[in-house]
């Protein structure tokens, strides 16, 4: 426990010692992923590596799935207890004609690898707690140095811009027009309409219109290879509410980044692409900005679009407006051209006065001594929003244990009244939802603590109000809060080219609406802190997670505004891999000794390794490298030990994708009815197959596709779906094109 996990070094010691075969026990599938990938022995056929339960996207019930692996560990000449499996059970034995065992053997030995065990997916969990915290920095670079005038001109490529309206974009423009730039204006108007050879007219709130300026641009050849959008520059909150201005930042920020990628997604455009996101106040830099959190939800999004459109890249740029026509305005403008057209690996910029700021996280050590410094209060009174939920459980736990708190508990479905307690019991499975938080309850009340469970949504004004006048009316002043509401449901995440409107109110009406409300109803009372529960996603982004990675970002940026503004007793915490109870408990009163923090990471694994691996891609740069390099050496694998018969692609589509499985995966042969995942592939490596197929297909495909058709025969079918779909809606001029180009490829 104490000790790195050195799971690929276990493994192979293991394999040499028995060549065992490899069970999963338990959900998921990721240790069957990391073992195929980790072993020596990699991708030799007689290795057995079977999951026990399905995953999300495997639509067989669970019963029928643990059949089948039990039925392949018998298979594989393990033994099992039919007595046992039997019991309390009557059976016929019917006699069957005998069939052939597929347990071969090759005279010639397979060839090892001569490369080592692979360690890229190893996750060695830090033993130390107090290691496991980071915060936010901010570090001082030396300017990127812009390629030469000359050589920008000979370098001629097409340039977007979303130009603002305060003409920081329009500036850039005509600098990038003086180097002979080819470069379109985009302006926020009623809807799409070209004004000139370089000048279009879009409504940000139209999903149509985005889709018509591409499809206008790839028309004309005018495909950029950099957009940059700087429509949520300037944009500020005077006259509104905060609803209505986080509305219209979502419009022009937000929803007009998520319609531009799937407009670029619907016309398959697979070359590489720059995308740059500007705006003031997005980040918190110094303690002097004016921050708009509001914003931040772009960062989401930056995050996200690279992992699910490997050919675009996302960059950011905060920026602080200077007063027009002044000196400072053309330092900036000429701050920002340099960035924009200087070769650089910096995704997250930022620029205060002659300085350029890059982000970085730093470890901080909060060791056991902090954490007997905490702000919890003995009876305190203790407010819980997504109370019933498992780490709001898990915090009341502690807060009962600890200082037998008064604990106040708001769901949005609540519980029955206490007194139908024993009847629902009762007559209600143990295990059933309501029934195991009812028990929960009763094991707060226990410990000695009171606990009032309220129904209420914490977005809505009036009932949060009420629930702090039933609060304070019961318990007294209120001493602490912890906003933990929100949507964890596997079915509230989708690819970016699924998600609209409401896959995002989803998120944002807990994590958004709901802070600015309990923000309002908390309003001149004086707290000891208020805790918002975070993602680790607003940092390393993930696959389907756009709304909610940019849902918690906005969390983070409040909880920086409001120490800004009030007394530094606002924290937003965002959580990676906390999950044994205990744990959850330490890192949380450690956090507590920490008044100062507006922010703060936990995260057992190192998280500048994560970052290097999601945002900043190495990973797949490395698995780029590694498939050129087998390439070369022509060293493809023998195919796995698969219980499934091979069977070989027959159709050109099929051909088409098992080529791909063999490339990326280093594959000899794959069969129709193969399993990406089975072969040892990942989400990681999936973003770069579903990229280059894209390209093969010229269709626009969510990477969720990969998890719902894992195999070569079930994607074939989903392509040739979409394509029928997509040549329907076609002119016959249209459709020859789309054939002729795939067939070229």
């Amino acid at each position: 426990m104490c000790q790195p996990v050195r799971f690929a070094e276990g493994l192979n010691k293991l394999w040499k010692q028995q060549k065992p075969i490899l069970l999963e026990v338990g959900p998921g599938q990721t240790l069957s992923s990391l073992a195929l990938q980790c072993l020596e022995t990699e991708r030799v056929a007689d290795k057995v590596v079977l999951p026990s339960l399905r995953d999300a996207f495997n639509q067989q019930s669970d019963l029928a799935f643990l059949l089948n692996t039990l039925g392949q560990l018998w298979l594989s000449g393990v033994e099992v207890d039919w007595l046992g499996f039997y019991t309390d059970e009557r059976r016929h034995r019917i006699p069957l004609p005998t069939y052939p065992f597929e347990r071969q053997r090759y005279w010639i030995e397979p060839a090892k690898s001569e490369q080592p065990a692979s360690t890229e997916l190893v996750l060695e969990k830090k033993p130390d707690i107090a290691d496991w915290f980071y915060v936010p920095v901010w570090k001082r670079s030396v300017p990127p140095v812009p390629f030469e005038v000359d050589g920008l001109v000979e370098q001629k490529s097409c340039w977007l811009l979303f130009v603002d309206e305060c003409g920081i974009g329009s500036q850039i423009a005509q600098r990038l027009a003086n180097r002979n730039q080819d470069v379109i204006s985009v302006k926020v108007g009623e809807q799409f309409s070209q004004l000139s050879e370089s000048e279009y007219t879009i409504n940000p709130r139209s999903q149509d219109d985005y889709i018509a300026l591409i499809k206008d641009l790839r028309f004309r050849d005018k495909l950029p290879k950099t957009i940059v959008h700087l429509w949520s520059v300037e944009l500020d909150e005077q006259g509104r509410s905060q609803i209505e201005f986080f509305e219209q930042a979502q419009h022009l920020g937000f929803y007009s980044l998520l319609f531009l990628t799937q407009a670029i997604g619907k016309q398959v455009i697979t070359d590489s692409l720059q995308l740059w996101v500007l705006a003031q106040g997005m980040q918190a830099i110094e303690s002097t900005d004016v921050l708009y959190p509001e914003k931040a939800t772009l960062l989401g999004l930056c995050n996200v679009i690279p992992q699910e459109y490997t050919n675009i890249t996302c960059r950011s740029i905060d920026i602080v407006l200077p007063q027009p026509k002044s000196q400072q305005e053309e330092k900036l403008i000429d701050q920002i051209t340099k960035e924009l057209t200087a070769p650089s690996s910096d995704l997250t910029v930022a620029y205060r006065g002659n300085y350029r700021l890059l982000q970085d996280f730093e470890s901080v050590r909060l060791d056991d001594s902090a954490s007997r410094q905490t702000q919890l209060r003995q009876g305190g009174v203790y407010l819980i929003t997504g109370g019933l939920g498992k780490l709001g459980l898990m915090l009341a736990k502690h807060l009962a244990q600890s200082v037998q708190a008064k604990l106040v508990l708001i769901g949005r479905s609540g519980l029955p009244a206490k007194e139908e307690w024993s009847q629902w019991q009762v007559t209600h499975d143990r295990h059933e939802r309501v029934s195991n938080r009812i028990k929960k309850v009763q094991e707060l009340e226990e410990l000695g603590a009171e606990v009032l469970v309220i129904s209420a949504d914490v977005a809505d004004e009036p009932q949060m109000q009420a629930v702090i006048t039933h609060t304070e009316a019961r318990f007294g002043k209120i001493h602490g809060v912890i906003h933990a509401a929100g949507v964890v449901e596997k079915e509230s995440y989708s690819a970016i080219s699924e998600t609209g409107y409401s896959e995002c109110e989803l998120h944002f009406q807990p994590k958004v609406y709901g802070v600015y409300t309990l923000e309002k109803v908390l309003r001149g009372r004086e707290l000891d802190y208020c805790l918002l529960i975070s993602s680790v996603s607003t940092i390393l982004g993930g696959l389907g997670f756009a709304a909610y990675s940019s849902a918690n970002i906005f969390l983070d940026a409040f909880a920086h505004k409001q120490n800004q503004l009030n007394d530094n007793n606002w924290c937003s915490t965002d959580w990676f891999l906390v999950d044994v109870p205990e744990d959850v408990t330490e890192a949380f009163q450690r956090i507590l000794s920490k008044s100062a923090l507006s922010q703060i990471v936990i995260s057992q694994i190192d998280l500048k390794t994560q970052i290097n691996k999601w945002i900043k891609r190495q990973s797949l740069l490395d698995k780029k490298e590694e498939n050129e390099s087998d390439k070369a050496k022509s060293s493809l694998y023998q195919r796995p030990n698969l219980r499934n018969v091979f069977v070989a692609p027959s159709s050109e589509t099929e051909q088409r994708i098992a080529k791909r499985y063999q490339k990326l995966l280093g594959i000899e042969q794959v069969g129709i009815h193969d399993s990406f995942f089975n072969l040892g592939g990942n989400s990681l490596i999936g973003t770069q197959m579903i990229s280059q197929l894209r390209q093969d297909f010229n269709v626009e495909i969510p990477i969720s596709v990969l998890f719902e058709a894992p195999t070569v025969a079930e994607l074939a079918l989903t392509f040739e779906k979409i394509m029928i779909e997509k040549l329907e809606s076609l002119t016959e001029e249209e459709a020859e094109e789309l054939v002729s180009d795939i067939s070229s490829k």
